[in-house]
């Protein structure tokens, strides 16, 4: 695969990357636009699928270390949420193993429209609600969230882009501040990629040559995006990321 790659290939796969890597840092959905440039580029939607998560993997590493490096530390409530969806993660990844590449196509084409028009009707209300101190303040139940978690973990495991958006959703249902959340966030996704890394790599549904060119592409995008966390203009990214994924979408229900 990667012989038949071009320059101008490489370049797109990092910058797609890099911006794939900034938005998933900020809120989620970066994976809206890097599964469908690698089936454009020619892998199939499994083999697609299973080599993004390299790619995350490596951008949520190198972004937890960041987000450590500012003193925004995810601490032992992000392990006790990736405890819950980690089972979750197990059960989706396996699930994705077993459906077609038309299947899956239909299925990544329909999640991009709905999770699409849920981010673009959706107002963060974490805005007007009390900063806790960091996660560890938290001494609601966990009953309820976990449940939210495992179901996360789930549909994680099983398509991953947008996962971030419902992590974050769960999040402020605890009333988490979103600058720890997303630390938090990182750190629950990274979790059950890791173990979904290894069951795709096990059905031979992982490209690591253009996994890792696109995993140093998101961690770009993953550094810059440390940067300005929960700051102004990131509504106006989601806004033209919605756009190019309903797009996307289209054409991917077309060619099924």
């Amino acid at each position: 695969m990667l012989e038949n790659l071009t320059l101008l290939n490489i370049a797109a796969v990092l910058l797609i990357g890099a911006s794939a890597g900034f938005i998933n840092v900020l809120a989620g959905g970066g994976s809206f636009l890097t599964l469908p440039l690698l089936i454009f580029l020619g892998l199939p939607p499994n083999l697609a699928n299973g080599t993004n998560r390299l790619a995350i993997l490596m951008q949520n590493a190198f972004a937890i270390g960041r987000f450590m490096h500012k003193q925004v530390n995810p601490g032992r409530f992000a392990i006790k949420a990736a405890s819950f969806a980690l089972p979750g993660g197990i059960i989706g990844a396996w699930l994705a193993t077993l459906v077609s590449n038309a299947q899956f196509r239909i299925s990544l084409a329909l999640v991009m429209i709905v999770m699409s028009l849920f981010t673009l009707l959706s107002n963060k209300k974490s805005k007007g609600l009390p900063d806790p101190l960091d996660p560890e303040s938290y001494a609601g139940t966990w009953l309820a969230p976990g449940i939210g978690y495992f179901f996360v973990g789930i549909y994680g495991g099983y398509i991953q882009a947008g996962v971030g958006f419902l992590i974050l959703t769960v999040l402020l249902w605890q009333n988490i501040n979103l600058v720890h959340g997303n630390a938090v966030k990182l750190t629950i996704i990274f979790f059950f990629t890791a173990t979904a890394l290894i069951i795709f790599a096990i059905n031979g549904q992982v490209n690591w040559g253009m996994g890792l060119i696109l995993g140093v592409g998101n961690m770009l995008g993953a550094w810059l995006g440390t940067h300005v966390a929960i700051k102004k203009g990131h509504d106006f990214i989601k806004h033209v990321v919605t756009v190019a994924v309903i797009g996307f979408a289209i054409k991917l229900l077309l060619d099924s």
